[in-house]
């Protein structure tokens, strides 16, 4: 969920509960102010009254002139002083239904020695129903303002995080391995102009020890090629000298394994940080069945030399977007392997079908947890010549253009497929 749209939720949300609120308080408050109106009413009335039946020798009816429901009853004993005021309903007769009234009655001694009783209806029907209007004028009132306000809200929010949208553009296409550093454009709004000295800040520094890095790791590879190249030199031609007895030779054997193994090892090193700091950037349209074949003839009198049957399953034309080189290393190391740990009189499958590169091969069963196949320095055999970093450079590669690959054994037979679309 977006930041502008989870705000715009909080704010109707938290507006959503204040309108409740406010709308229950309203309510009441004008509830009250009628009430205390209509309570004034009906003590004036009740005042008028008294004053009619302590300075009067006639009582006139009191309803024509009020416009409500009065009941008076005089005696001739005093009676004791006591009022309230409550709301009651009441059947009324003309309207056949029951009717909501605010109801007054007092107790009373005239100066005459006269007590009285007072009860004074007036009916609050009309009165709630002029409440209810004035509530709902309100309601709609509020819900006008609110949707103006959250309409209001939204466009200044996504204007003021204008800049925030463009920095976050401008991270997402930022390459480490670009020529030009990362440069934000500067923000009237302190908070955005903070973020983008930071972010400028370190996105200079992240270029910098990348480019130191990659400067080492090509130096140190380059100066290591040179005395490993010269030390495999000086023991050809040790190896070819004469008067050197067998334990001799098997000694001299072993460094010049060990020198090859360590240039391969620093070749297959080098190479992968390449295609982590993607240093192969360019690409065309290779037929990955033209670059298949190609590497076949290349280990055909190997394939010949171990029996291995080889079948070829593919289209005429599968044509993918990727770097030439990583494609020759890719489908290099995969039928290489297949090749190596496959058994003499063994089988290879190449199949391509749905954009699923499949290639199988006979084998023995992998001494290792098949989830470690893919990482650095794992092989199924350890007594093997091999550096293991095949698989680790193919499974870069693989990240790279954003493939994937997947392994399993069954019936002897190891398969490796590669879906060749991005994910």
């Amino acid at each position: 969920m977006k930041l502008l749209t989870r705000t715009s939720l909080y704010f109707i949300g938290f507006s959503f509960i204040a309108f409740i609120i406010g709308g229950i308080f309203s309510y009441r408050v004008i509830q009250a102010i009628y009430y205390h109106q209509v309570d004034e009413t009906l003590k004036t009335e009740k005042l008028l009254i008294e004053e009619q039946i302590n300075y009067s020798d006639s009582l006139p009816d009191f309803r024509p002139v009020f416009g409500h429901t009065i009941e008076l009853t005089v005696y001739n004993s005093p009676r004791k002083k006591f009022e309230f005021i409550k709301d009651t309903v009441l059947y009324d007769a003309r309207k056949k239904e029951l009717q909501h009234f605010r109801y007054l009655i007092t107790t009373n001694t005239s100066i005459r020695k006269q007590g009285y009783i007072i009860s004074i209806y007036k009916p609050l029907d009309e009165t709630k129903e002029l409440i209810t209007a004035i509530i709902f004028a309100m309601t709609s009132l509020f819900v006008i303002m609110l949707a103006f306000l959250i309409i209001l809200n939204y466009t200044i929010s996504k204007r003021a995080w204008i800049p925030f949208y463009k920095t976050l553009d401008l991270i997402s296409g930022f390459e480490i391995s670009q020529p030009s550093n990362l440069s934000l454009p500067d923000s009237t709004i302190s908070e955005f102009r903070r973020l983008n000295k930071v972010l400028n800040r370190m996105t200079k520094k992240l270029r910098r020890d990348y480019v130191n890095l990659k400067e080492f790791n090509e130096d140190a590879s380059h100066e290591m090629q040179t005395p490993l190249a010269i030390i495999k030199s000086e023991l050809e031609l040790l190896i070819q000298s004469e008067g050197l007895s067998e334990e001799q030779m098997q000694m001299i054997h072993s460094v010049y394994d060990a020198t090859t193994r360590m240039s391969k090892l620093n070749q297959g090193l080098l190479l992968l940080s390449k295609i982590e700091n993607n240093q192969f950037g360019a690409t065309d349209e290779i037929e990955i069945k033209a670059v298949i074949s190609r590497i076949l003839e290349h280990f055909a009198e190997i394939i010949e030399l171990r029996k291995i049957a080889v079948e070829i399953s593919l289209p005429k034309s599968i044509p993918v977007r990727m770097n030439k080189v990583l494609a020759d290393i890719l489908f290099n190391n995969l039928i290489s392997n297949s090749i190596r740990h496959n058994i003499p009189g063994g089988s290879i499958l190449i199949g391509f079908e749905n954009d699923m590169l499949t290639i199988s091969n006979s084998g023995h069963p992998l001494l290792i947890d098949p989830k470690e196949l893919f990482n650095r320095f794992r092989k199924s055999d350890r007594s093997s010549d091999s550096i293991g970093l095949g698989l680790s450079i193919v499974n870069k590669i693989i990240q790279l253009y954003q493939y994937s690959i997947t392994y399993d054994y069954k019936d002897s037979i190891h398969t490796i497929r590669i879906r060749m679309k991005p994910e």
